[in-house]
């Protein structure tokens, strides 16, 4: 489980993304996402290139658009929305995706990747909130074909991972809403009757998620944060 600081599993956009990428796109993560709450204004950098896009196939504006829809539903999954909820995670994988559909349209068509980032950002505004979760279910078949999906984690992990990340926003924040979620998220994971070995592996799943806290060797990641919420509201 430590492909990403443990902040990432329950904090904004960029940080919903807890793993390196192309370097091109790694800032403007938090802008694509974020720019979906906002108002449909144009990005400046696409202001006058019209003659520039002409270079888009309708391949690379669909691989935009599944990238820029990846990216604000992480985000939402970040925040725990339900509708992001219900797709896979899409943290880690989505912005692999992002990274590579960025550079190769970038090397195609011989845009700046200040004008992709721009591309990516529209998209994510013409999708909002309410539309990218639509958008990225109808692209997940381009997403498990460029970056195969890894094994989840199961339900004695995720009762570990949730629990354990609650008893430490506690420690953090007092009284925090997100705690008593995940609180109640842990509790809907527990086995309905006890056995040693089930208590044996949930005490070890407890110290690994531990360790990951506390820079250890073992590691968790936004996806297994996500793919957690989602087995605990939808088994």
């Amino acid at each position: 489980m430590n492909r990403g600081s443990s902040g990432a599993l329950f904090v904004g956009a960029g940080r919903a993304y807890g793993l390196a990428m192309v370097p091109l796109f790694r800032f403007a993560l938090p802008v694509i996402a974020g720019l979906a709450l906002g108002a449909a204004t144009q990005p400046a950098h696409l202001a006058g290139t019209a003659p520039d896009l002409i270079r888009l196939t309708e391949r690379h504006r669909h691989d935009l658009r599944c990238a820029a829809a990846f990216a604000v539903v992480a985000a939402g999954q970040a925040r725990g929305d339900a509708a992001a909820l219900a797709l896979p995670p899409l943290g880690i994988r989505g912005r692999s995706y992002l990274g590579l559909v960025g550079e190769r349209v970038a090397a195609e068509t011989g845009l700046s990747g200040e004008t992709v980032r721009d591309l990516l950002a529209d998209a994510a505004q013409r999708l909002g909130p309410q539309g990218a979760p639509i958008a990225a279910g109808q692209c997940l078949g381009e997403l498990d074909a460029a970056v195969p999906p890894r094994p989840a984690p199961d339900a004695v992990d995720c009762l570990a991972i949730l629990g354990t990340y609650a008893e430490a926003i506690d420690a953090r924040e007092p009284g925090s809403a997100l705690a008593a979620t995940l609180h109640s998220e842990a509790a809907a994971l527990m086995p309905p009757t006890h056995d040693p070995a089930t208590d044996r592996a949930i005490d070890r799943a407890r110290a690994r998620v531990r360790e990951a806290l506390t820079g250890g060797p073992a590691s968790v990641d936004a996806d297994d944060y996500a793919a957690c919420r989602r087995l605990a509201h939808h088994g």
